[in-house]
This record gives C-alpha cells, structure tokens and sequence, in this order.
C-alpha cells in the first residue's frame, strides 16, 4: 500500500520529468541553430582561429591565460550540445544551417566523430607550452574536419 508521503513523492518525481521533458522539448529548431552557431563560431571559432590557432602559427605570443580564458567561453557557449542534435532541431524555419541530415541518419558516426574531436580537444586544454599546442592544433584541426567532411554542407 502506498502511502500519502510515498504518492508524493512520486508524484513530485514524476511531475518533475514531465516538466523537465517539456522544458526540453520547447527548445525551437531556429534556438537550437543560433545555439549551435554560437558555439561553433564564437566557441570553438574563437579558440580555434583566434587563441590557440594564432599561437600555434607563431602571430600570437603562447599565453596559458588566454588559452584558459577561452576555453571557458567555450564552455559556455557550448553546455548545451547534446540539445542540438536531434532530427527535429537540425532544420529552422527561419535560421539557415550548414547540418546535414547524416547526422539524424548516421548517429553513430556523428556521435564517433564529435568525440573524436572531443578527444582532441581535451589534449590541446592539457598542454602547458607553445610546442605541446603545435602539436594539439592539429589534432583538434583533424577532429573538426571529421564532422565537417561528413556532416557539413560547404560554407558558401
């Protein structure tokens, strides 16, 4: 017999993932585009070609600081991923996108390749000097191209 402390409980559980799945689903195609070119421009962007790209090319001096400054603007920007991925997000009504429907279709790939890249990019947050991010640039460079070779349409 369930009593009334138990029933609440679940039912407070239950009301929670119901509100929760809501609050999830609420997410529009066009927010989940914006989110998503937020992330990859003034994410990744900005650590890729503006940070880390800069040192490892030798035009900026190696700045730990900065690389960690930028990495938590990634962060940021990018905490809500996963929420971007599915097949009823991936095309806006208004907002123009670049993502192909490989990524609904092929999961497992997409999935592999992003933490392919993850993998990489976890390595470049690793490093503590100029050579270490030489090396780790290109590895992250590498990741990129793996979902943007496949997932991608060519920016115009």
């Amino acid at each position: 017999m369930i009593t009334k402390l138990k029933f609440g409980i679940v039912a407070g559980v239950l009301a929670l993932s119901v509100g929760a799945g809501v609050a999830f689903a609420a997410m529009s195609a066009d927010d989940a585009i914006k989110a998503r070119k937020a992330c990859m421009k003034d994410g990744h962007g900005f650590v890729f070609y503006k940070t880390a790209g800069r040192m490892a090319k030798g035009n900026d001096p190696f700045d730990l600081a900065a690389l960690k400054a930028a990495f938590e603007t990634e962060d940021k920007l990018c905490a809500d991923w996963d929420k971007w991925w599915s097949a009823d997000v991936l095309k806006g009504d208004k907002e123009q996108t670049h993502a192909k429907a490989e990524i609904a279709t092929d999961a497992k790939g997409f999935n592999d390749a992003s933490a392919a890249w993850y993998q990489a990019d976890q390595k470049m947050r690793a490093v503590t000097d100029l050579e270490g991010l030489k090396v780790a640039v290109k590895a992250v460079n590498a990741g990129c191209n793996g979902c943007h070779d496949k997932f991608r349409t060519p920016m115009q």
